[in-house]
């Protein structure tokens, strides 16, 4: 029997192994995204499966520690690597123009 609701939303079902994924790259700023991976890539595929793979990892994360109700995306807010030696980076410093959106919590008032 046919579904009579409209709004049920279906489950989606990826692609089979081997088979390709097409997307659409939306605007400017896609692109432009699209053209920093590939200088460390070289193509578009590679990039692409390691985006699809870093972010499944971070949803998976957050529905395995029931942080996140499960299918419900997460609000990524951090995303951090590792130097060519393996160390890792930096923690950002706040102040730098780079990162605009991060401010340091002010030091608590002594009386």
């Amino acid at each position: 029997m046919a579904d009579t609701n409209p709004n049920r939303r279906r489950t989606a079902t990826p692609p089979a192994v081997g088979r390709p994924v097409s997307v659409r790259v939306l605007d400017e700023d896609m692109r432009d995204d699209l053209a920093v991976l590939m200088r460390a890539h070289g193509n578009a595929a590679d990039p692409v499966r390691l985006a699809v793979h870093l972010l499944a990892t971070a949803y998976r994360r957050a529905w395995d520690y029931a942080e996140v109700p499960d299918g419900t995306a997460p609000h990524i807010i951090s995303v951090r690597y590792a130097l060519p030696d393996g160390t890792p980076e930096q923690v950002p410093n706040p102040t730098h123009t780079a990162y605009p959106h991060i401010s340091e919590a002010p030091a608590p008032r002594t009386v």
